[in-house]
């Protein structure tokens, strides 16, 4: 999927993507290969309910356009251009009429 250029220019930043490996026996995680995809970054607090009902804080999110080398979870890492990695909050695909379009991955503090 080629990047049209009207939102291509919208992608000024970039995340590096890693997914979940691995949780070890003492619930230690570990996050495969990092991945750069092109974004943008929307900080904008909202507040979230889990998958267990409690409420969360999202502080940004990053949208990445097209598909994601691995599906998106709550269990996986991003790294934000400071060199931070907030915890992943929410993840969606937005599809349109071509089929996956763009991924919007939520994070927190």
């Amino acid at each position: 999927m080629t990047l049209p250029k009207d939102f291509a220019e919208m992608m000024l930043q970039t995340v590096i993507f890693y997914p979940q490996s691995a949780i070890d026996k003492y619930g230690k995680q570990s996050y495969g290969t990092g991945v750069s995809y092109r974004c943008r970054l929307m900080t904008s607090q909202r507040i979230l309910r889990d998958a267990q009902g409690r409420e969360i804080v999202e502080a940004g999110r990053a949208i990445i356009y097209g598909v994601l080398a691995a599906t998106p979870s709550p269990h996986d890492k991003i790294q934000l251009p400071d060199g931070s990695t907030p915890k992943v909050v929410s993840v969606s695909k937005v599809q349109d009429e071509d089929g996956d379009h763009h991924s919007v991955i939520g994070y927190g503090q």
